[in-house]
This record gives structure tokens, C-alpha cells and sequence, in this order.
């Protein structure tokens, strides 16, 4: 069966280079490799792309239009039956590709393989994602975009939402893939290295509370058929949530209502802990 290994790219640069080498040094041999560059603007990128000589890879050049266009792009080229995209700044262990088609492969109901992730760069150790449950995904994204999907189930959905621009497209496709009764497995090893940056699409997303709620109802509305047949996990979820926070209350808030009585001290109380963590972080 060949892969296809989609990898969008903006001005990746040198990281690039540590991605795709991770991509052909994969102990299964039936690979494919697609670079969609998404209107890159760095000149190291783009004389990178335009000179490369690694065997295996296509590169396709579109103007910008976000990574779930790029990946759409990317597919619509490919020729594999299973697709795993990769993002430019990434990589991924040898065997990732050989043991997520061993597990697509054995069990035709399956319709994602993922593995545990581990971090470098600015932060590193274990990415400490819940493990895959229904409940969870509904909930929210536990499924990161380094995983393998099939092609026919790609066409099946419709591809990646491209309106998607501010980030979590992929939480949005593994919910149309689930929805049409794929099953998810998760291989029990470390095969996907994240790269954590100090400023990243991530970082900037997560800061604009404006544009998570948009995305999130967009998500919500566009995939109402899904969250209404597993309501009673948002409702799990929504009363769990009160009960932490009514636990809370019963704790600190004599705590809360003093400082509320006393603002100066409040005021104190702020300037303390953040003169503690900055000297906690020297």
C-alpha cells in the first residue's frame, strides 16, 4: 500500500530539511512525499524548495491560503491509499509509517492510527494528551494532525475545512471521520517528535479568545449531527466542570471574599506572585 506523506509549507526554512529526512529514512519503502508551498516568502524556503534533490518528493506552489488548503492540495496530488501529514517543522521515528500501516491494513474499520508524541525545542518531554475516547474528542481535540487517515475517507468528507484558518482543522476533520463510524487506534510508542516554538500559529491562536470561540462554534455548527447523537458527553463534561468549580467556592471562597474587601491587599497579593515566578524562573 503507498503512503503519501503531505507536508504544508510556510517559511520553514531549515526545519524542513529535518522533517523530510525523517520521511525517507522510514523503514517502510512505499512512500510518497508532497510539499505544498502555502505562499512561502523566505528566501531560504524558497531556494530550499526550488534546488532540493531528495528523491521521492514533489513540491506544488500555491499562493497563501492556510495549512488545510495546502493539505487539500497535497492529497489531491498524492497517489497513496493512506495519507499522513506531516507539518514542516516535525518529524516523525523510523517505524511510524511501517506500524501505522500494519494497523490500518489489519483492521479495515479502522480509520485513523496516531502514536504518543514526544516534544522538542523549546519545551521537551512527553505531550500529555488524553488517550482517545469518544467522550474525549467530543469534547475536544486529542488527536494531533501527525496521523494516518485513508485517501477514500478524505474524499468521503470532503478534505479539511480550509475556512479553518486560525487553527484546530484538524479536530474538525477527525470528527467527520469519526462520524462516519471509522475507529481510532493509537500505537503505544513515542514514533512523533512536536516541535514547540515560543511563537507559533498554535500559541497565537491560543492567546485570541475571539478567535477560539469562533472557530469552536464553527466547528460546533458544522458538524451538528455529531455532537447532538453524543450530547450527553458535553453534559458530562458541563456538570463536571460546575462541580469543580462549586469545590472551589467551598474551599477559597472565604479567601476570595476577604481580598475582595481588602483590594489593596489583593493588589499586594499579585505584585508578590509574580515577583515570585520571576524568581523562580532564574
Amino acid at each position: 500500500m503507498k503512503v503519501s506523506v503531505v507536508i504544508p509549507c510556510f517559511n520553514a526554512g531549515d526545519q524542513l530539511i529535518e522533517a523530510v529526512e525523517s520521511v525517507l529514512a522510514q523503514t517502510y519503502s512505499d512512500i510518497e512525499i508532497v510539499i505544498v508551498d502555502d505562499g512561502s516568502t523566505d528566501a531560504r524556503t524558497q531556494s530550499l524548495l526550488r534546488e532540493h534533490a531528495w528523491p521521492r518528493v514533489r513540491v506544488i506552489l500555491q499562493a497563501n491560503a492556510g495549512p488545510a488548503a495546502a493539505r487539500n492540495a497535497a492529497i489531491r496530488a498524492a497517489t497513496g491509499e493512506f495519507i499522513l501529514p506531516l507539518d514542516a517543522d516535525d518529524r516523525i521515528a523510523p517505524t511510524y509509517v511501517e506500524k501505522a500501516v500494519a494497523a490500518m491494513s489489519a483492521m479495515p474499520e479502522v480509520g485513523i492510527v496516531y502514536c504518543k508524541a514526544m516534544k522538542f525545542g523549546a519545551e521537551s518531554g512527553p505531550w500529555a494528551l488524553p488517550s482517545y475516547t469518544l467522550r474525549e474528542l467530543v469534547i475536544d481535540n486529542v488527536i494531533f494532525v501527525t496521523s494516518m487517515f485513508r485517501r477514500a475517507d478524505w474524499e468521503a468528507v470532503g478534505g479539511f475545512r480550509e475556512s479553518l484558518r486560525h487553527g484546530v482543522e484538524d479536530y474538525e476533520f477527525w470528527i467527520r471521520i469519526v462520524h462516519l463510524g471509522r475507529h481510532v487506534v493509537q500505537l503505544d510508542e513515542y514514533l512523533f517528535f512536536y516541535r514547540i516554538q515560543p511563537v507559533s500559529r498554535t500559541t497565537g491562536f491560543s492567546s485570541d479568545r475571539s478567535a477560539v470561540v469562533s472557530t469552536y462554534a464553527e466547528i460546533f455548527r458544522s458538524n451538528v449531527d455529531f455532537f447532538a447523537r453524543n450530547a450527553e458527553f458535553l453534559f458530562e463534561h458541563r456538570f463536571g466542570l460546575y462541580d469543580e468549580l462549586a469545590l472551589y467556592r467551598s474551599r477559597y471562597g472565604p479567601i476570595d471574599a476577604f481580598f475582595t474587601q481588602h483590594p489593596s491587599l489583593r493588589k499586594f497579593a499579585g505584585c508578590l506572585r509574580r515577583l515570585l515566578i520571576r524568581l523562580t524562573a532564574r
